[in-house]
């Protein structure tokens, strides 16, 4: 499996196909690297598919604290921010 860093930089690659960019994101939630999730969620140059896909992924790993402190994070865009209240 390859390391969280390496899913990371494949999610965020503009370069990359969509298919495989979420095929990362998965391998993140399947890690558990709740750090580059919640990364991918905030950062506003990813296209709002993988932003959201990355919430979800925060919450098949169970990671309320993070999806809490995106919920109330102002500078999020407010349908990400009630995605991850929703998921809390």
């Amino acid at each position: 499996m390859p390391s969280p860093r390496s899913l990371f930089q494949t999610a965020v690659d503009a370069n990359v196909p969509r298919q495989t960019r979420e095929a990362a994101i998965n391998g993140l939630a399947m890690a558990g690297a709740t750090t580059q999730l919640r990364v991918i969620a905030v950062t506003s140059g990813l296209a709002g598919p993988y932003r959201r896909q990355a919430l979800s992924a925060l919450d098949l790993c169970g990671a309320t604290d993070e999806l809490d402190r995106l919920a109330a994070d102002s500078s999020l865009h407010r349908s990400l921010r009630k995605q991850a209240e929703a998921l809390v």
